[in-house]
Order: structure tokens, then C-alpha cells, then sequence
């Protein structure tokens, strides 16, 4: 009897309707042949360390920040979903950095002395790439007078929406879903710039049972379930196809951790 393996998608479905829009791609998702495992066909909606190490994990999708700190022993990113979301470039997103609507603030640098909202500090698009940026603008330790932890893009947007902080970075393609779903949460903020652009949050698979030819047969099933997919689930995602990636495409996010601390702003305060 053939084990059976899950599928995992802990990002980019903080509601039921984008749940169910995932889970209509995934079950469109068929198995190449040959393939040596069962796929249970419910998807988990999750993205937490012990389940994406769960040997049991067919592949699972996750933030390249812990990718490339704390995960890349045990994972191998194998493509990437390309959303068409302002923000994006192909494979490439972007934070965008928001304010309340009736803040007078236009730049990053008036945010000193500020309170920050931050989904996780290890997010690429809610620490990572916000660090990096003030760094470049020459933030120090203290930067803000609080780091408010959120646990979600979108408790952040609405932490910011009710000026409970003053700032925080979200990612693109959270934003343009979160504007499709809560259009009133997003008119109450205001985007004053935009971060770096580095490679999508990616699909991972288990090292151990990766190969080129593998993920090549993943990718096109991928591709083709959402062909095959009613139209309203490309649509609500925002999603266009799936691309190729390896793990070279995510050391642009080291990069932008190691100028941060290289110019005196390690940790996001």
C-alpha cells in the first residue's frame, strides 16, 4: 500500500474563499505517473516548522526568509506561483509599505518614534525587507518606540487601519487579495513606497525525495490544474502560472539581511 502525502498552503489563504480556492487548484493537481505515494486529497492550511518537516509533507508552500535561515536542511524550493498583483514582476514581489489613510506621514523616515506592525520577524516581506530599507536610510537600534507582532498581513493592515501603529510592510500580493476581500480595511490606508523586489514566496518539497525531473512533472501538473480550474479561481488568487525556482534565487534575501547588519540595524526596533 502506497504511503500518503499532503499538500500544505499556509500562505495566501488567511479566508474560507481563498481556502476554497486553493483547494479547487489542488485537487485539479494530479499525481505523474509512477508517482509512489497517495495524495490525500484535503489540503492543510498551515505553514508551521513541524508540519514542513512531516515526512509526510508531499510539498508545501512557505516564506524565503526561513527558507534560507532555518529551513534550507530540510527543503528544497521547487517553483514559485506568479501572481499578477501591483508589486509583482514575474517571479519577483515586493513589500509595500503602508500608513494610515489620514497620517500626515510620507516618508519612512518620519516613522521614527513610531509604532510598527510585523506579521512574524521571520517574514521576508514584513521584517526582512522593511529592515533592509531603513537601513539603507540609516535607522539604528530604537528606531521605533514599539514593534507590534501581528501574527498575520492582514492584522497588520488592520492594526494600521486603526492607528493602533503607524507603519508596517505587506506584502503585494497579500495586499491585492486583501483588497479584493476587505476593500473598506484597505480605503483606511495609504502605500507611501515600496521595498526591494526578491523571489516569491516558493513551493518546497522534502530534500530527500527531490529531483530535477520530479519538480519539472510537479510543475507541469501545476500549470495544468489550474488551466483546467473554473476560471474563478485564477481570478480570486490572482494567480497566473507556476515557475521554475532553485535556491539560488532566494540569496538576495541574506543579501539584504547581511547589508542591514552591516550597516548597524540587525534586528528590526
Amino acid at each position: 500500500m502506497k504511503a500518503e502525502k499532503f499538500i500544505a498552503c499556509g500562505m495566501y489563504a488567511p479566508s474560507p474563499r481563498l481556502q476554497q480556492a486553493w483547494q479547487q487548484l489542488f485537487e485539479r493537481f494530479v499525481l505523474p505517473p509512477g508517482a509512489d505515494c497517495e495524495l490525500a486529497r484535503e489540503v492543510v492550511f498551515a505553514a508551521d516548522e513541524t508540519l514542513l518537516r512531516d515526512p509526510r509533507l508531499l510539498f508545501g508552500h512557505t516564506c524565503g526568509y526561513p527558507l534560507m535561515t532555518r529551513l534550507g536542511d530540510a527543503l528544497t524550493p521547487f517553483c514559485v506561483p506568479v501572481f499578477d498583483a501591483p508589486g509583482t514582476e514575474g517571479r519577483l514581489y515586493r513589500s509595500r509599505f503602508i500608513v494610515p489613510a489620514q497620517s500626515s506621514i510620507e516618508y519612512l523616515q518620519q516613522c521614527r518614534g513610531q509604532v510598527v506592525a510585523v506579521n512574524s520577524l521571520d517574514s521576508n516581506s514584513g521584517m526582512n525587507l522593511l529592515r533592509h530599507a531603513l537601513a539603507q536610510l540609516g535607522a539604528r537600534p530604537g528606531f521605533f518606540s514599539e514593534v507590534l507582532l501581528t501574527g498575520g498581513h492582514l492584522q497588520s493592515l488592520e492594526a494600521v487601519a486603526e492607528n493602533r501603529a503607524q507603519l508596517a510592510a505587506i506584502d503585494c500580493v497579500s495586499l491585492q487579495l486583501i483588497a479584493g476581500l476587505y476593500p473598506q480595511k484597505l480605503a483606511a490606508v495609504r502605500v507611501v513606497g515600496d521595498s526591494e523586489a526578491t523571489c516569491g514566496l516558493p513551493l518546497v518539497t522534502p530534500s530527500g525525495g527531490y529531483s530535477p525531473a520530479l519538480a519539472e512533472a510537479w510543475i507541469e501538473a501545476l500549470n495544468l490544474a489550474l488551466d483546467v480550474a473554473p476560471p474563478e479561481v485564477a481570478q480570486t488568487l490572482h494567480l497566473e502560472r507556476f515557475e521554475a525556482v532553485g535556491i539560488g534565487h532566494y540569496d538576495s534575501i541574506v543579501e539584504l539581511e547581511n547589508f542591514a547588519i552591516e550597516y548597524g540595524y540587525p534586528e528590526l526596533n
